[in-house]
């Protein structure tokens, strides 16, 4: 099916925070269009954890999460964050435990319950802005369509996490300033004897510039660490995973995935960018991340902030989309910032800064 060439908002980014905009947007009355540049459904790192904040957003605009996105074990109780082999500090995740999912399915499942038309393996090239709108510029290229197309909005919502070329292009000093960090992760067929109904944290610096972690999903032992951008992961993961295996009974099988993704220090620092004109962002296109990288609550939070901002301009308030975005967001900037001075402070180090 062709696209339309104009709608009120395009949200660019199919995940958490682009989905929760796309949302308000849409009960609000408005045409809006979601593009994402791959195929959904789509592979994206992340543990799954869906915390008390996030369930309650997705309960409340949603539903209830289908079956078919969770994963074993079914629920996780909490953070277990360990200093040594025997020292660990436990983070409950209330009486019910989170939802443990496979991020794949829950965003498609989120976007689709958008009500937005949805279009994957659509590319935004680029774009521009002038006082009336955005011209979007897309390369099209799912099955039965191809070529350019020229879309036009009145607001542009950036939703592609943390590498997005909308951030960039409105603001390329913010992304030379910042400091960039690499999460790396394998998924194995395997065992260990951490408790699979826990997420696994250890703040040995010996394991990752952040810290690295431990947790189960179905059949897969999945474990990762994180570096500065042009570091190098692999001696981290070498002594993370000799000590796994020699604390914690780690036992490894076939190698299933290796995933890796980008991440900067915005979210620790403070240096939160909302947007220019029209073009407004969310999640960690803004640089909304939680503590030691739990970014679903933040990105869906933001997500409906952004929205709600463009659905009042759009009515009776005489203030312009931005504004209203920066006034509604800023406990969740206060929020994010305090996360990361914790962070710091149970790691005994600095970290993300």
């Amino acid at each position: 099916m062709p696209l339309k060439r104009e709608y009120d908002a395009v949200v660019v980014g199919a995940g958490p925070a682009g989905a929760a905009a796309a949302r308000v947007m849409v009960e609000a009355g408005l045409s809006v269009l979601v593009i994402e540049r791959k195929k959904l459904p789509r592979y994206k790192i992340c543990s799954g954890l869906i915390n008390e904040k996030s369930l309650r957003l997705t309960k409340k605009y949603f539903g209830d999460i289908p079956e078919e996105c969770y994963c074993r074990p079914r629920i996780i109780k909490g953070v277990r964050l360990w200093y040594d082999t025997k020292r660990s500090r436990d983070w409950p995740f209330g009486e019910k435990g989170a939802p443990n999912v496979w991020r794949a399915q829950y965003d498609e499942w989120l976007v689709r319950r958008s009500g937005a038309e949805v279009r994957d393996l659509c590319l935004l090239s680029d774009f521009t802005m002038d006082g009336d709108g955005v011209k979007l510029y897309c390369k099209d290229s799912g099955e039965g369509r191809g070529g350019f197309v020229e879309i036009g909005c009145k607001h542009l919502v950036g939703a592609e996490g943390c590498l997005s070329s909308i951030r960039a292009k409105l603001n390329p000093e913010l992304e030379k300033r910042s400091r960039w960090f690499l999460a790396y992760q394998n998924y194995y067929e395997g065992s260990s004897e951490l408790d699979p109904e826990w997420y696994h944290g250890f703040l040995d610096p010996r394991f990752g510039e952040i810290y690295g972690w431990f947790n189960v999903k179905d059949d897969y032992v999945i474990f990762g660490t994180s570096c500065k951008k042009g570091g190098r992961f692999a001696p981290y993961l070498e002594e993370f995973s000799r000590f796994l295996k020699e604390h914690f009974g780690l036992r490894l099988g076939r190698l299933a995935r290796k995933s890796s993704c980008l991440g900067t220090n915005m979210c620790a620092t403070g240096n939160f960018y909302l947007g220019k004109d029209r073009a407004l962002l969310a999640g960690e296109a803004a640089g909304f991340l939680n503590m030691f990288g739990e970014g679903i609550s933040s990105a869906l939070a933001t997500g409906l902030l952004a929205g709600q901002a463009v659905a009042r301009a759009g009515s009776k308030s005489e203030k312009e989309a931005l504004e209203i975005y920066t006034e509604l967001s800023s406990r969740e900037r206060r929020e994010t910032l305090a996360s990361w001075r914790l962070a710091s402070r149970l790691a005994g180090r600095s970290v993300m800064v």
